[in-house]
C-alpha cells in the first residue's frame, strides 16, 4: 500500500501501533464481515501494513486479503495482492459481499 509503507516498515515491534484511518477502516470491516454466516477474519500485518484476512469458515484454503488504500480522492478497500479495489470504505456490506461471493461463501454455515 502506497504513502506510509516506508514509515511502517522503520517500526519495532517493541513500538505499539497506531491507530490510523487504514486500520480503523479494517476494523469496520472485520466487524461486518464476522457478521455474515460462513467467513472468519482477523486483522494481520503483512510487509508492514494491515490487511484484513478473511477465509471460508468451511474451507478454509479460500482466503484473501484485504487492504485500505487511500487512491485518488477517496479511501477505497482494495484486494491485497493486486491493489484493485472492491469498493469505497463507506459501504462495507457491499463489500463484504463481494468477498463472499470471491471466497464461495453463499451466507449459509454450518449448524
Amino acid at each position: 500500500m502506497s504513502f506510509d509503507r516506508r514509515l511502517n516498515n522503520a517500526a519495532s515491534v517493541d513500538q505499539p501501533v497506531l491507530t490510523n484511518d487504514r486500520r480503523t477502516f479494517l476494523r469496520m470491516l472485520d466487524e461486518t464481515i464476522r457478521s455474515k454466516p460462513g467467513l472468519a477474519c482477523g486483522i494481520v500485518t503483512r510487509a508492514g501494513l494491515p490487511v484484513l484476512h478473511v477465509i471460508n469458515s468451511e474451507m478454509p484454503r479460500h482466503a484473501v486479503e484485504i487492504g485500505a488504500d487511500f487512491t485518488a480522492d477517496d479511501w477505497w478497500f482494495t484486494w491485497a495482492v493486486s491493489g484493485n479495489a472492491i469498493g469505497p470504505v463507506d459501504d462495507p456490506e457491499s463489500v463484504t459481499d463481494m468477498v463472499a461471493r470471491a471466497l464461495k461463501v453463499y451466507g449459509e454455515a454450518r449448524p
